[in-house]
């Protein structure tokens, strides 16, 4: 008997899966079910909660352009506001009962003569459905290095995507290993109980001050009155980042000119002058991630909190060696060394046509039609897929993008239709995309996760957001090809 079948198949439950199962239900939809390997809803912000979780994108651009929020409560809200916030578009649209929790998608295979794809789960279950969507976000598979002695630390060890509610700094000596996005928001955090906080170095970082403040309840009773202020707050938003920020990445003197002001800025907010030097990065601004902070320079400050610059020899049973010989004790390790971006892509085993798997034909780098489709996988969709992650502006506009021309592809598709991008097509739009990131400052040398072992950069988009939504505005005909084919034979 063969397994069921459903029209389209989401995978996650974050934003990406969360926008794909709204705008199937506004189009009409009913037979398509969401996937979460997790018990909840929510994907990146329902597993990262260390303390001080908050995006890097002020809230009222980093929501669905179609549900605006008034009740958020600071420019900058934190990782609970915004898991509700999910939440409750989830029950707004009413698509509850669509969602599959604890159901982990492990390998699609497209089944050639049925023209379906065949979707297997961790328990040994399978479905057919005729689309899927991968909503999976690049934020979910921790990347911790191999560090020698690790196994033998008796301590607390824990990645910052993995946070133990249950642990309590108060008095305890935390290692931090890692200075960026993440260990700037926990260090400050923790720091004001802990007995110590050692933060572990590799690379300094540029830090720009977040200036996050509390909206007054008088302001959300005027966004709720008025939902005009807060479509142009939004749009200012995004002129700040599309003509400012963005910026950064294209002109150099731009990002000169504040690289130089930023630097200038170390002295000034960190007291300890032997800290100066190893802070001030000596890459271009912009080739590594831009931080944003308005304690982190504070917490450096405090008497209980030490940077260490040199590089981390091996670990023992109670503590950390660095390559000078020292060793400092602590009582637990937090690995804030971010995520495996591009893995996620690769996280399932997905057979296209004619037995193809995508990890072999991604073997010398991935690439997709727009980020979304990839010759010889046929109604399979990513919504962020290579190349469409950004820098500069908000993801969850760039999701809706994606979500929005997926929806035009199923459209065209109809009732028995594959949904493919030429070769040709998908050549011609990579080589544009590797062109204009040559020219980025991406490409100016820095290490950074950006690019892959080899150094080439297949997670971000070289252009800006307003860009990216008008590339994404129609379905070019000539580039995607519809073939016909009676979906609702039986495989064989």
């Amino acid at each position: 008997m063969p397994p069921p079948r459903l029209d389209v198949l989401i995978i996650g439950a974050g934003f990406s899966g969360i926008c794909a199962a709204i705008k199937l239900k506004q189009r009409g939809s009913v037979d398509f079910e969401v996937h979460e390997k997790a018990d909840g809803i929510g994907g990146t912000w329902r597993e990262n909660v260390y303390p001080g979780a908050t995006c890097d994108i002020p809230s009222h651009f980093y929501c669905f352009s179609f549900e605006p929020n008034p009740d958020w409560s600071r420019l900058y809200s934190p990782q609970c506001e915004i898991r509700a916030y999910i939440e409750r578009c989830v029950d707004t649209y009413g698509i509850r009962s669509h969602f599959r929790l604890g159901s982990k998608v492990s390998a699609l295979r497209f089944d050639d003569e049925a023209g379906l794809w065949e979707v297997r789960f961790a328990n040994s279950e399978s479905r057919l459905a005729r689309f899927v969507i991968n909503g999976s976000g690049s934020l979910h598979k921790p990347n911790i290095p191999p560090f020698e002695g690790a196994e033998r630390f008796t301590g607390v060890q824990m990645h910052s995507a993995q946070w133990d509610p249950a642990f309590d700094p108060a008095g305890k000596r935390i290692a931090v290993i890692g200075s960026a996005a993440s260990a700037v928001q926990i260090v400050p955090e923790i720091a004001r109980s802990a007995e110590t906080v050692l933060l572990f170095q590799r690379t300094p970082n540029y830090v720009f001050r977040r200036g996050d403040f509390a909206y007054s309840d008088r302001q959300k009773r005027r966004f709720r009155r008025f939902p005009a202020l807060m479509r142009l707050l939004r749009w200012k938003m995004v002129l700040e980042r599309e003509w400012g920020i963005f910026r950064i990445v294209s002109n150099a003197r731009v990002r000169q000119r504040l690289g130089r002001y930023l630097k200038e800025r170390v002295p000034r907010k960190v007291s300890n002058e032997a800290y100066h030097e190893v802070l001030i990065p000596d890459y271009e601004l912009g080739c590594k991630r831009i931080l944003i902070s308005d304690d982190f320079f504070d917490a450096l400050n405090r008497d209980n909190v030490e940077l260490v610059s040199e590089s981390i020899a091996r670990m023992t049973e109670t503590g950390i060696v660095t390559a000078d010989g020292s060793e400092r004790p602590v009582d637990a390790i937090v690995y804030a060394t971010g995520f495996d971006l591009a893995g996620h892509w690769l996280a399932i085993d997905v057979t296209g046509q004619g037995g193809v798997a995508l990890a072999d034909r991604w073997r010398n780098g991935a690439e997709a039609y727009r980020g979304v489709l990839v010759p010889g996988f046929p109604n399979y969709f990513t919504v962020t897929g290579p190349n469409t992650g950004v820098g500069t502006t908000s993801m969850v506009h760039m999701i809706e993008q994606s979500v929005g021309w997926i929806m035009k592809c199923i459209d065209l598709a109809g009732e028995d239709g594959l949904v493919s991008v030429t070769q040709e097509a998908c050549d011609a739009y990579n080589r544009r995309v590797h062109a204009a990131l040559a020219g980025t400052v991406w490409s100016s040398g820095c290490d950074s996760w950006y690019r892959n072992p080899n150094g080439r950069i297949e997670t971000l988009y070289p252009w800006n957001g307003l860009r990216f939504a008008k590339q994404m505005r129609t379905v070019d005909r000539r580039d995607v090809r519809i073939e016909r084919h009676d979906c609702r034979r039986e495989p064989a």
